[in-house]
């Protein structure tokens, strides 16, 4: 798993795959005029690599991402609905948002579509295709 939160672990993860490289780079330019260039007091992305498990991504977050953040329900509860702001599947990887702080500040997670099925089954439920 990669947890970049600045520029130098950025430009780093863009020379890995050309369609998170294209993904990530969209929101460096559209954050590149907040905050005095200080993209990690804006966002931290996190990419799950293969062989990366549902827990370990809990870890990076700090929280469980099959639980939702405000009412404890679960992943596979009836009334489970997820507390991310965005979801998107791409060709290659699904792309989650959340915004964690009232200052806008962020976590983008990019998980690729052969991850851990744990993980892709539940985003795959609810990412529009």
């Amino acid at each position: 798993m990669q947890i970049l939160c600045d520029l130098p672990s950025i430009q780093k993860a863009l020379a890995t795959q050309a369609e998170l490289a294209r993904l990530i780079t969209g929101y460096v330019d559209r954050l590149s005029d907040y905050d005095d260039g200080e993209l990690g007091h804006l966002v931290h992305f996190i990419v799950v690599e293969r062989g990366d498990t549902v827990t370990d991504l809990d870890a990076a977050l700090g929280f469980p991402v099959k639980v939702n953040r405000f009412d404890g329900c679960r992943y596979g509860e009836p009334d489970f609905l997820p507390s991310w702001e965005v979801i998107e599947a791409h060709r290659y990887w699904y792309e989650v948002v959340y915004v964690l702080g009232d200052d806008g500040f962020g976590i983008v997670i990019f998980v690729p579509k052969d991850a851990d099925a744990e993980l892709t089954d539940m985003l795959q439920q609810y990412a529009p295709e």
